[in-house]
């Protein structure tokens, strides 16, 4: 069975997907020693994560918790190139249509929402907290309906259709979508960001593990740091961190 890499976590274009791929093909050519697989899929689908020719997956550090504690191990994550994080930290922008009258999450009871998936820390986890730290409020009841999106490009689109009134964003994924078309950061009001947590991880399989946290970050920074301009503009990331378990237990206090 040949051994992947699933790389699907921000793979949101052919060109973002291409920028992957560069990174860890040049990771592979500096360091023969761990045998990086040339093959690269564009997916988080559990199926190819959990697989065990999938040596290393980018995911959601939120299902690493409560899905896949028991199988899946974190070793890196990125810095990504967002204002105000150190290390391997991200947030969610809380984002409205742009002449909304919302003006904060509070101000939002009663309306609808769009989340991307129900095991996303940045699109459904951070509603959670955030209401918790507010008002003590359960998610459900404060608002209106809870719409499943699919992704957070499909959230942005329910917005601007009027389907839905607010949604949390990844905020790298933000940026990397405002980037590919403009018109979302045109068309929507940013009316906040939740608290930082941990950047979703590259991950591999628990029971055998493919490389060490250490390794495989100074291996990907090594890389990173030595692709060319317009690759590294593309993936918007500074450097690697090396992750552990501890790093995404917080999550959870929601």
């Amino acid at each position: 069975m040949n051994k992947q890499i699933a790389l699907g976590m921000y793979s949101l274009n052919s060109e973002i997907e291409g920028a992957w791929q560069r990174l860890f093909n040049q990771t592979a050519d500096f360091f023969p020693e761990i045998e990086f697989p040339k093959r690269i899929v564009n997916t988080i689908e559990e199926s190819v994560v959990l697989a065990k020719n999938t040596c290393l997956s980018h995911i959601c550090g939120y299902p690493l918790l409560n899905r896949y504690a028991e199988h899946l191990l974190p070793l890196s994550a990125p810095q990504f190139e967002i204002q105000g994080v150190t290390g391997a930290q991200y947030y969610s922008y809380f984002v409205v249509q742009k002449n909304s009258k919302i003006a904060s999450i509070l101000s939002a009871k009663g309306e609808s929402i769009a989340v991307n998936s129900l095991c996303s820390n940045s699109g459904l986890n951070v509603f959670r907290q955030e209401l918790k730290l507010a008002s003590d409020s359960n998610l459900e009841e404060f608002f209106g309906r809870v719409m499943i999106s699919g992704s957070h490009l499909e959230s942005i689109k329910s917005i601007l259709k009027g389907e839905s009134t607010l949604a949390a964003i990844d905020a790298a994924t933000f940026c990397y979508l405002c980037t590919i078309n403009p018109f979302y950061r045109d068309e929507l009001k940013i009316i906040g960001q939740s608290s930082k947590s941990a950047a979703p991880p590259i991950v591999t399989h628990k029971d055998n593990p493919f490389c060490e946290s250490g390794e495989l970050t100074e291996a990907l920074n090594r890389a990173l740091f030595c692709l060319d301009e317009a690759t590294r503009d593309t993936l918007k990331i500074k450097r690697f961190c090396a992750v552990t378990m501890n790093d995404y237990t917080p999550m959870l206090a929601s």
